[in-house]
């Protein structure tokens, strides 16, 4: 009894499902034909509303509009995208700071021979370049110091070689002047020389001023440049030499005179009063201040 009880209730589940499956099946045919009466009316709805005359003579016009308008209309926008990309390429080109030496143009259409004249101080490396500085039909200096362009301009002047002095504090113009003395900012990259010496070149790694001498090097027109300073600066220097496509070349030099320390200081306590009494002509006194300045010429009395 007990199974046949089992068998009846199997039996009852399955009409069940087997009615919720027709009764689905019904629901998704009507709900299909009506999505299919829709259509019917949309199709209908889009039915031309021209006859067939109409139909050639607009067909005929968007031809012609592919035809014409269409090429015309890929032209110029490939046009306007050319355009822009060489815009782009232009701002890029401006905007490049990778490339410092392709910024002097006119000094990259010269093959330069940039001489280094290295060595210690007192060794006679920056007067072997003003020697041949002073054969210039047309010639620049420039140091980092006015003193020194100073200096400069004086000796060629007096020696007869008329010289401008170009520095931030003053100018000086002399008439006929076949040479400039300046400070290594104000070095001019918009004219043509036949000598340019540059001293101190071992400040080009100067972090606040190390610029003014990477662009004198780079910028300066001129085919004979004779660079002077420490060795330090000599593989830096050729580095960007080559990098111009310019010649490099290297000449040495040793001390002229010997530098030794002194046995005994001036006086037991530096401050002392006239501790510089015993300093002799020829000797050089380095101070860091006006005040120190002062203050050892005070003591000297």
């Amino acid at each position: 009894d007990h199974n046949e009880c089992f068998k009846s209730d199997s039996k009852d589940n399955n009409l069940l499902r087997l009615k919720r499956d027709v009764e689905l099946s019904h629901n998704m045919v009507k709900s299909t034909d009506v999505q299919i009466q829709k259509l019917e009316l949309k199709a209908k709805e889009l039915e031309a509303s021209f006859n067939q005359a109409e139909y050639q003579r607009l067909s005929a016009v968007v031809k012609s509009v592919i035809h014409e308008l269409c090429p015309r209309l890929a032209n110029h926008m490939a046009f306007r995208h050319k355009r822009l990309v060489e815009q782009y390429q232009t701002l890029d080109s401006k905007t490049d700071l990778t490339k410092p030496h392709e910024w002097y143009l006119y000094s990259r259409l010269d093959r330069r021979k940039v001489i280094f004249h290295g060595g210690p101080t007192n060794s006679g490396k920056t007067f072997q370049a003003l020697e041949r500085l002073k054969e210039a039909k047309r010639g620049l200096y420039v140091g980092p110091l006015r003193l020194l362009a100073a200096e400069v301009y004086e000796t060629l002047n007096a020696q007869g070689i008329y010289t401008n002095l170009l520095t931030g504090q003053e100018k000086q113009v002399m008439p006929f002047a076949t040479c400039i003395a300046a400070t290594i900012e104000l070095a001019p990259t918009d004219e043509q020389f036949d000598i340019v010496v540059i001293d101190e070149i071992q400040m080009i790694g100067d972090s606040s001023r190390g610029y003014a001498w990477t662009r004198a090097l780079l910028g300066v027109r001129c085919k004979e440049i004779h660079v002077c300073g420490g060795m330090e600066a000599r593989h830096l220097t050729e580095k960007i030499v080559k990098l111009c496509g310019d010649d490099f070349e290297l000449r040495e030099y040793e001390r002229l005179t010997k530098l030794s320390v002194a046995n005994a200081s001036l006086s037991s306590a530096i401050d002392s009063h006239g501790c510089y009494k015993d300093v002799e002509p020829g000797d050089c006194v380095v101070a860091f201040s006006r005040a120190d300045i002062f203050a050892i010429k005070v003591s000297r009395i």
